[in-house]
């Protein structure tokens, strides 16, 4: 089992502790400042660490997005599907087509409060895909039906996916190409990001990331992000001569028929919410607020690389320009997929002062894991790619300060992702990233993601992040050599030919 550095006691007693937070909000100030400084553009919102709640399970997700837990919570206004009184926001790839109980649940929210509006973003792609027990398009339907007026129900399908390639891409296969990604849910002014998905494992047993955030003006923000891209998406409509319709408004190009004018829509349309959002900026300087959040967006169809240029810059400087008298600072890098982009990794595998761990998922923890076809020798792709980032590491000379550990807990799966920045001597972290992204090549020029990088000097929320993360690392083992010698991590000769190919659209 792994440790975080929170449970490594530091010599030195009450004097020490107190050099160890002094460091820590030093590298804090800097951070915020940094990041406020770099991008001009990007939006600032200062808040109190104390608004800010990681969550640690499936469970605790799921109750969270249903109905408070308790009977205070809806008194300090956390409130959920059940309690909300103007809005609430679902975005995610998809929808399991069994949560009949999560639907039902906003059915009655809406029954109950006539002033209710939901609106519901989803892919087109896997929204549609029905495997004979039905899809997100056919669960949500009764919905839109019921109130026309105040459900809205969306779906975002790639330009890349138009022509002959739409045409002869298989189901599940097509998904490939490029996806509605962002994991997005707000409930009035409340809001949980995410990685994950709303279905029944996600629910359970498939380990992710989220994060409850209390913030008016920082909701207001992910909620006019999503009626930006439900602007350029399908609606979801009842039909007369099929079981359902998608349709576009009349002055929206069709990203099958029409791809480039629609990028060029798309675009125009998320530039100007971009330059909307941009004023939002509150110098971390200038507040008495001790927690900086910073929105990110990526949507590479659409040319959009923010959440790149950003990440990069702060890979960047926490792995190649720290402050190595003061000792070495540690990253901590979560993926469910081990197949960083080629910047990221020669970024991360070279690593000059700062420790930086990596975790993803075992082959048993992988959701691909014993699948059927062809799927089911995707944990194999990405074992070879670890391997060769492992070996890559030695082959510097790194071996010793960038280290890999795989998530296994049995009869669970692992999608959760983003990162944790420990200065040097601390044993909290002072940054840390939520959202969707994997930091594979798809992340960043197939699909559309949003996340948050949130620099805190809060102690509470620090600890909270320590929290997280050791709740993650309590299932991890480090790979060595052994790991990839054992007889169930061979990899096939065609597999290791085919992964070249096929590694961006993973």
């Amino acid at each position: 089992m792994a440790m975080t550095p929170a449970r490594v006691l530091l010599t030195g007693g009450a004097d020490q502790e107190v050099i160890s937070t002094t460091v820590a909000n030093e590298y804090a100030s800097r951070d915020m400042q940094f990041l406020y400084d770099s991008r001009p553009h990007t939006p600032c919102f200062m808040v109190n660490g104390d608004s800010v709640r990681p969550l640690l399970t499936p469970t605790e997700f799921y109750e969270e997005i249903k109905v408070p837990r308790y009977f205070w919570d809806a008194l300090l206004a956390f409130t959920r599907i059940r309690t909300a009184k103007k809005s609430v926001t679902l975005v995610a790839l998809y929808v399991g087509h069994t949560e009949n109980e999560l639907i039902q649940t906003l059915a009655d929210a809406l029954e109950s409060n006539p002033e209710l509006e939901a609106t519901l973003l989803f892919d087109a792609l896997r929204g549609t895909r029905d495997s004979g027990k039905g899809s997100s398009a056919s669960l949500l339907l009764p919905l839109v039906k019921a109130h026309p007026d105040r459900v809205r129900v969306s779906m975002y399908h790639t330009p890349d996916l138009s022509g002959v390639l739409k045409r002869v891409m298989p189901p599940r296969f097509n998904e490939g190409i490029g996806l509605q990604h962002m994991k997005i849910y707000t409930f009035d002014d409340a809001l949980i990001l995410s990685g994950a998905n709303l279905s029944q494992d996600y629910f359970t047993n498939r380990q992710d990331r989220y994060m409850l955030i209390q913030d008016k003006e920082v909701t207001s923000y992910f909620r006019s992000l999503v009626s930006t891209v439900r602007s350029f998406s399908y609606q979801l409509k009842p039909s007369t001569s099929a079981q359902y319709a998608l349709e576009l408004d009349p002055h929206v190009p069709d990203p099958v028929k029409d791809c480039r004018q629609f990028r060029r829509y798309g675009l125009q349309r998320v530039r100007s919410f971009l330059k909307t959002w941009s004023t939002h900026r509150i110098s971390p300087l200038e507040s008495s607020c001790d927690t900086a959040l910073f929105p990110l967006i990526q949507m590479g169809p659409l040319g959009i690389r923010q959440d790149e240029r950003v990440t990069l810059s702060m890979l960047d400087r926490s792995l190649h320009h720290g402050r190595v008298d003061q000792g070495l600072s540690h990253m901590f890098i979560t993926s469910g997929y081990f197949n960083f982009e080629e910047q990221y990794s020669q970024t991360i595998v070279s690593a000059s002062t700062s420790k930086v761990t990596l975790i993803a998922a075992s082959p048993e923890a992988n959701g691909f894991f014993k699948s059927k076809g062809i799927s089911k020798y995707v944990p194999d792709v990405y074992t070879l790619i670890e391997r060769r980032f492992f070996e890559t590491a030695r082959k510097l000379g790194n071996e010793a300060r960038v280290k890999i550990e795989e998530y296994r807990r049995g009869g669970w799966t692992y999608h959760a992702k983003g990162l944790w920045i420990y200065p040097p001597q601390s044993r909290v972290p002072v940054v840390s990233t939520i959202g969707s992204p994997n930091f594979g090549y798809r992340s960043l020029v197939r699909d559309l993601e949003a996340q948050l990088f949130v620099v805190t000097k809060n102690p509470s929320l620090q600890e909270k992040l320590d929290k997280e993360l050791a709740s993650l690392r309590q299932h991890t083992t480090a790979v060595t050599d052994a790991t990839f010698q054992a007889p169930d991590r061979a990899v096939a000769n065609w597999v290791k030919g085919a992964s070249r190919v096929i590694r961006s659209m993973f």
